[in-house]
């Protein structure tokens, strides 16, 4: 019931083209009850040779007709309810169309919305492919539920009731004699529905599974094809495909049992009803034109009881992609801005962690760091890989919040401010370049597109990309492929620059910025991070401590926490972690390997 709820509250947002959708939807309704009332006084006068007889086209004794006037009457009325019937159902479907296809459209950009305001945590345990499948998929299955279903179900119901009142009314004691196995389709209907509803929910998953694994495929091909495992990855595909296969079998099975079974519930009703009519006539309790106008109706009303039975089928599919969609819904945003959290206007003194702790599930990465850091001041982090060096600059712009301790810009707990105005105060290069398949100067003014080409090429020049962007066939407008997949690494890292100096933020994280660069990219892009550091307070994540000794300040991470802090050639005097670190990448580890065989 909450699930229908829900849904029922997207779905009211448009309650006035819903009003309209519902009121055609009745006068259609009324037209085929009218079309099928209409048969047994048709009939008659196709039948009636007598032209002083008078014959009742409606159950009112006021609209009586005879024979000449019939010839006009039956034409024009036909006609008439015809043309109601056509116009209604046009505009039922158009404005429950619009209803459908809004409410999904709200859907999407809800879950959408939804989506880009998970913390970061739920991003590092959560596959693309399957958040994409939420978003198309599971979302293509509700727009289908929404769209058609939905408008199924209201206007084949008022069907239902229309017609069964012109049955009842006709001869309720018949009409009971008819509807005798309707009680008898009510168990079957609802196991049908729990069995598509579980079905559809297990074909969803692994058609998210699918997705998935086609994303990272494609994602990785060159990684794929270089160790030929082109087969290797069809396997786990075609694993998958036919795990959906037989759950979309299951589905066809289920829909398959449902309609013959309807089917003769409908044949065993229409059995009984003809015995007993056939009894009443020759009984003479029953006139044969009633008895027409009867059946014409019991015919018209089946096939909408035969619609909503098909449809419900759609409508636990769709049920079963809702409660995956609103699953997503329901996972907790970033923490919320505090009440009374305030703006920034840059750092003026310095930043400060102060008995700073971090907790990841049940794990401590950080314990109880203590660092004072001046406006202006360039701090590099090093140490060996895992031992928290990321996540300790991730609490900088909250992607992470702190489980102990706080970290103070100028004295102010960046909790207390909010949260936008802090990450615009902050830019960050990593060694995983985020670029979008768009133009050079969009990339490059991503954050603040409405910024000048003067800026976005001033910032380029800081960057030391200006000369390679110019030589590209479109130079500024060229379209630079999915993740810049057309550019080279160093190319595309020194766009990442640029952005960062468009963005002219007082705090600068670079992480691991150069790491995966060769020597003389490498360069290239030290250049542009000179620009990029000079008066902003920095905090350079290293693993190649040749990027890192000219920082005011090393800070060495080891089991959590700071292990040793000072200028480069204070910590090799000190001979500890830093010294340890150093003369592995600068002498081959060959005292680290006489250590350790001295040791075994």
């Amino acid at each position: 019931m909450k699930l229908y709820l829900r849904l029922l509250k997207f779905l009211f947002n448009y309650w006035f083209h819903l009003i309209l959708a519902v009121l055609f939807m009745i006068t259609l309704a009324l037209s085929n009850g009218a079309m099928a009332y209409l048969i047994g006084p048709v009939l008659k006068f196709l039948f009636t040779n007598n032209a002083e007889d008078t014959i009742r086209l409606v159950p009112i004794d006021l609209f009586t007709f005879n024979q000449a006037q019939m010839l006009i009457a039956v034409p024009v009325i036909i006609i008439l309810v015809a043309l109601i019937k056509g116009l209604s159902f046009f505009w039922q479907a158009y404005f429950m169309g619009h209803v459908g296809q809004r409410m999904v459209a709200d859907i999407r950009l809800h879950l959408y919305q939804h989506i880009l305001n998970l913390p970061l945590s739920y991003f590092s345990k959560s596959s693309t492919g399957q958040l994409m499948s939420r978003m198309t998929n599971d979302v293509g299955m509700l727009q289908n539920t929404a769209a058609n279903s939905i408008a199924t179900v209201l206007r084949e119901s008022f069907s239902i009731i229309v017609l069964a009142i012109v049955v009842i009314t006709r001869d309720w004691k018949l009409a009971l004699a008819a509807f005798i196995t309707f009680p008898l389709a009510i168990y079957p209907l609802v196991r049908f529905s729990k069995k598509m509803r579980k079905v559809s929910t297990q074909g969803q998953a692994t058609m998210g599974t699918m997705t998935m694994l086609m994303h990272e495929a494609i994602a990785g091909i060159r990684i794929v094809k270089a160790f030929c495992m082109e087969k290797y990855e069809e396997m786990r595909f075609n694993k998958e495909n036919e795990r959906f296969t037989k759950f979309s079998m299951k589905s066809i099975k289920v829909r398959s049992i449902s309609s013959p079974l309807m089917e003769t519930l409908r044949a065993i009703g229409l059995a009984f009803a003809i015995w007993y009519a056939a009894y009443r006539i020759q009984s003479g309790s029953l006139a044969p034109d009633d008895f027409i106008s009867f059946s014409a109706a019991l015919l018209m009303l089946y096939p909408p009881i035969k619609a909503l039975n098909g449809v419900n089928m759609n409508i636990q599919q769709g049920l079963a992609a809702a409660a995956r969609v609103f699953e997503l819904l329901d996972i907790p945003q970033e923490t919320r801005d505090r009440e009374n959290a305030k703006k920034i206007d840059g750092i003026h003194h310095g930043i400060e962690f102060k008995d700073v702790s971090f907790r990841y599930g049940d794990k401590w990465l950080l314990k109880t760091i203590n660092l004072q850091v001046k406006k202006g001041e360039i701090i590099a982090i090093v140490g060996t890989s895992g031992v928290g060096k990321t996540t300790f600059v991730n609490l900088l712009p909250r992607f992470y919040d702190v489980s102990e301790g706080a970290i103070l810009f100028d004295g102010v707990d960046i909790r207390d401010i909010i949260k936008n105005f802090l990450r615009s105060h902050i830019a960050i290069v990593s060694q995983q370049v985020i670029l979008f398949n768009d133009t050079v100067k969009k990339n490059i003014a991503y954050g603040d597109v409405e910024r000048s080409e003067a800026d976005i090429i001033n910032a380029a020049r800081a960057a030391n990309a200006d000369i390679f962007i110019r030589r590209l066939p479109q130079g500024y407008d060229t379209l630079i492929g999915e993740g810049g997949v057309r550019l080279s690494g160093g190319e595309r890292q020194r766009l990442s620059i640029a952005r960062a100096i468009l963005k002219n933020a007082p705090v600068l994280i670079l992480d691991e910025a150069t790491s995966s660069l060769d020597t003389e990219s490498e360069m290239e892009v030290q250049r542009g991070l000179q620009n990029l550091m000079h008066g902003r307070t920095t905090f350079v994540v290293a693993h190649r401590l040749s990027t890192v000794r000219n920082a005011d300040r090393i800070i060495v991470f080891a089991d959590g926490g700071i292990k040793e802090m000072g200028r480069h050639e204070e910590l090799l005097e000190l001979g500890g972690e830093y010294c340890r670190i150093y003369k592995m990448q600068f002498h081959g580890g060959s005292e680290e390997l006489l250590r350790l065989k001295a040791e075994s």
